[in-house]
């Protein structure tokens, strides 16, 4: 009885921090687009390393829905010839460190030739020297989504998600990737490229410094390990990556307790995926 009252106090508190957070930080109306090539079913294109097998094995499957690209995405050849209708940023490094911004932002407008809507969190808004950098494609149409980052009660954050106020943490891009398509109209969301497997990929040197081996499926073959860069731009230590990948592993379950409270489905379609809260689909 004691521990249940202690974990109904602590879920009131987080539902109290993050009202004033909300109150704070969200923009309360961030509209999202209507129509889709197929507003029943999402594709959502993780960069993990598994993607290019998955998406060669299960083309057909592929072929026939709406796809959301991620993050660096544009940077492969895939990029064009998916042509994926929606696309989402998420990493703050994006408006921190310039040569990231231009790679991304430069990217898309050169290669973009068709119409795509860009989500992008309502914190860039404040940063000016990104939008030049799409200034001139006709094609690319912004969305604005709130990451203020929401816990505490299922029943509040299932609301909040609702109204696009906030998300679960997001220590990752594919946790707003799913909020906010879980906000579209897809009764069905597939998640491919989602591997999330870095447990083994860290390393920790003689010098105490912390390495993690982060694949993707466009530099899979000549990534290497590298610290990682927290927001402040110093490298983190362990106990930090730990932390934020227990937060991630978390969320999920937080956005699958959601998507049920929809009546929606979230199926991992990715091959030997580390994230243990959705249904796994093998297309």
């Amino acid at each position: 009885m004691g521990e249940q009252l202690m974990n109904w106090c602590g879920r009131l508190w987080q539902t109290w921090l993050s009202v004033v957070k909300i109150v704070l930080q969200s923009k309360l109306c961030t509209p999202l687009p209507a129509a889709f090539k197929n507003p029943h079913e999402l594709l959502i294109l993780a960069n993990g390393p598994s993607l290019s097998t998955t998406l060669s094995r299960a083309a057909p499957f592929v072929a026939d829905k709406t796809l959301l690209a991620v993050n660096f995405f544009v940077t492969s050849p895939l990029y064009e010839t998916l042509r994926p209708e929606l696309y989402l940023i998420a990493d703050p490094l994006f408006w921190i460190v310039p040569e990231k911004r231009v790679q991304l932002f430069g990217t898309l407008k050169e290669k973009t030739v068709w119409n795509l809507t860009l989500f992008v969190p309502v914190r860039a808004r404040r940063n000016q020297q990104w939008q030049p950098l799409l200034a001139g494609n006709p094609h690319i149409r912004l969305c604005f989504y709130n990451t203020t980052p929401v816990e505490g009660f299922q029943s509040f954050c299932n609301a909040v998600f609702r109204r696009g106020w906030g998300v679960p943490r997001p220590h990752n891009v594919l946790i707003p990737s799913i909020a906010v398509g879980l906000r579209l109209p897809f009764r069905t969301i597939y998640l491919a490229g989602a591997d999330h497997s870095w447990l083994p990929e860290i390393t920790v040197t003689d010098h105490n410094v912390v390495l993690m081996h982060q694949k993707h499926f466009y530099d899979a073959n000549h990534s290497q390990a590298a610290t990682v860069t927290q927001e402040n731009l110093h490298s983190a230590r362990l106990h930090t990556i730990l932390y934020h990948m227990y937060v991630a592993f978390k969320s999920y379950f937080v956005l699958e307790a959601y998507a049920r409270h929809l009546g929606k489905e979230i199926l991992n379609i990715t091959p030997h995926s580390y994230i243990d809260a959705f249904k796994r689909m093998n297309p």
